[in-house]
């Protein structure tokens, strides 16, 4: 049987349990990040870890286990559940509430891990690349507390996947309520228009002056992925400039080449918007160029 790690200690995956209490099963009050591990090593773990802890901070989520703990978790359950190559959960809840008659309401908060075998994207859509769809019934909301946070509210965008799928589509993309390209329903979604990259930004990147000028909406809806802030360091290697700004269906419709990333499909070519082909209808130069840069980049360090 598969194990798990709960604050602190390696139990039996399928006899696991939290209290019926955890405000995190009740009220979806938990964030989370999903990782990858090559060889037995999760891939960029401190970056994970990083924004993990930017969001329990930013959300009021107690996460109290140092980073050190955390990263011998994620080896210690690989090993202990026979997996390499994987796709591990890092889950945390605000926990149980209860009330010390000394100090009042007090937070009893829960960390899971969990470590599967991954369930790869087929190969064919990184040949041929990705079919989406454009989401029109819903859209995201910049001004929610959650807006740029990774948080276990996911009924939506799953919502989302299935309409894709149902569709022929393997993801949504999301626009803002102000109708800006924000991110797919799993993923960051990067564009290419004139060799250059083009992106949505995160709530931190609006800060910088330039980038709030070149967008129109004033808040964010877009998580800032640790697979999307590998590219970034890959671009500015290859040379190829990055721009964030607010984005339009125009934008996207009119892009030379798309992609999108996370840390299950690595680097993910899109090449049909619904019915309408991008480019060449075939995985373009520069995101080819990411693609190989990103493997050499997970190679070097598995």
């Amino acid at each position: 049987m598969p194990f798990a790690w709960i604050n602190g200690s390696f139990v039996d995956e399928d006899t696991a349990s939290i209290s019926v209490r955890d405000t995190g099963l009740l009220h979806a009050a938990s964030v989370f990040t999903t990782m990858r591990s090559y060889a037995g090593r999760v891939f960029k773990l401190d970056r994970h870890l990083a924004r993990l802890r930017g969001s329990c901070d930013a959300l009021f989520v107690p996460l109290v286990q140092k980073d050190d703990a955390l990263a011998d978790a994620c080896a210690e359950l690989l090993g202990r559940n026979g997996l390499a190559d994987a796709r591990l959960r890092l889950t945390v809840t605000r926990g149980r509430q209860t009330t010390d008659p000394l100090h009042g309401p007090r937070l009893e908060p829960t960390t899971i891990l969990t470590a599967a075998a991954l369930d790869a994207y087929p190969e064919e859509f990184y040949r041929k690349g990705m079919t989406v769809i454009v989401l029109d019934e819903q859209k995201l909301n910049p001004y929610d507390v959650q807006a740029g946070h990774k948080t276990s509210n996911y009924l939506s965008r799953f919502a989302a996947l299935r309409e894709a799928n149902r569709r022929g589509g393997g993801e949504a993309l999301w626009f803002n309520v102000h109708n800006y390209l924000q991110s797919g329903s799993v993923s960051n979604v990067l564009l290419v228009k004139d060799g250059k990259l083009h992106t949505p930004p995160t709530i931190e990147e609006l800060r910088d002056a330039a980038v709030k000028a070149a967008t129109t909406y004033p808040k964010s809806n877009v998580l800032p992925g640790v697979t999307r802030s590998v590219v970034f360091d890959l671009a500015g290697e290859a040379g190829i400039e990055v721009v964030r700004r607010g984005l339009t269906i125009t934008d996207l419709l009119e892009a030379d080449e798309a992609f999108i990333t996370n840390s299950s499909m690595g680097v993910m070519p899109v090449c049909r918007i619904e019915r309408k082909a991008l480019g060449k209808d075939e995985p373009g130069p520069v995101t080819k160029k990411l693609m190989a840069a990103y493997a050499a980049t997970v190679a070097a360090t598995a």
